[in-house]
């Protein structure tokens, strides 16, 4: 029964939040990014006579940290920035649930398909407005080959192919954009407006950028969120670097994850939704 209700609160959520004009928004951004960065690289492909693929494009846009920081990454933060917003039903929804936990575990599943749903927007638009120009491809391109840092690929993930690499690549994000939604719903719950929460999170997004702008090195850079968003950024090779590796980063983003499902739990539980005899 339990599970019955979490289902249906999820899908209430999904039709709150996420099934609106606001999901519009990222249509029109990122197909124009989508134009731009593809235009260069049929422009580079003229220029040098090489071959050029989809691959390129989607480096392009989603290797790019300028893009990612400005655009992609902050545009998530505001689309997310809702999820915690009062409906005017929570008192009802908590009573038919009859515990806070399932009603945070709903809020963290509506979470998870937001960045889910952002992942497939983003990336679907890029790779669909690629294809029209560029080919797929199981390999780099000649371009890539040539002059990587051209297409935001770090020398040391050619070794991969590109399927591999960009999957990574993705799960950094994803697993990046999660966590960073979790404080912005923490901070809009108790603020109860959503720019308080939407304001933390380009803090911390920012503050990232502040050091990667400002090259701290490693390990001190291990404590900042760019050195595990930005795939480019880690250890890829044989060759001894200071860099984390992919798998180091995933277990950065674990580990934040936890921490901030706990205190969002451990806080939720302490907020008086209704009166105290209907507290659960």
């Amino acid at each position: 029964m339990a599970s019955i209700g979490l289902l249906r609160f999820v899908r209430f959520e999904i039709e709150q939040h996420l099934l609106c004009k606001r999901w519009l928004l990222p249509l029109p951004i990122v197909l124009f990014i989508a134009y731009v960065r593809i235009s260069e690289v049929l422009v580079r492909a003229s220029n040098f006579s090489m071959s050029g693929n989809a691959w390129d494009a989607l480096f392009s846009v989603f290797g790019n940290s300028n893009i990612i920081f400005f655009v992609i990454t902050l545009l998530f933060l505001y689309m997310v920035s809702d999820l915690m917003l009062e409906t005017g039903l929570d008192e009802a929804i908590l009573l038919r649930l009859g515990s806070r936990r399932l009603w945070w575990l709903g809020k963290t599943l509506t979470l998870g398909l937001a960045v889910l749903s952002y992942a497939v927007i983003t990336v679907g638009i890029v790779g669909a407005v690629a294809s029209f120009v560029l080919p797929w491809r199981s390999a780099w391109s000649e371009g890539a080959l040539q002059f990587p840092l051209e297409v935001y690929v770090a020398p040391a993930a050619l070794a991969m192919p590109p399927a591999c690499a960009f999957g990574q690549l993705l799960l950094l994000l994803i697993l990046g954009w999660f966590c960073l939604g979790l404080p912005v719903m923490v901070v809009t719950q108790f603020s109860h407006h959503h720019a308080w929460g939407f304001v933390v999170g380009v803090l911390v997004l920012f503050s990232g950028l502040g050091a990667l702008r400002a090259g701290v090195p490693p390990p001190y850079s291990y404590l900042f969120i760019h050195q595990h968003l930005l795939f480019n950024l880690h250890y890829l090779g044989d060759a001894p670097s200071a860099s984390p590796s992919v798998i180091v980063s995933i277990f950065y983003w674990i580990g934040w994850i936890v921490l901030f499902l706990v205190l969002g739990y451990r806080l939720g539980s302490r907020q008086d939704f209704f009166p105290q005899e209907h507290r659960g």
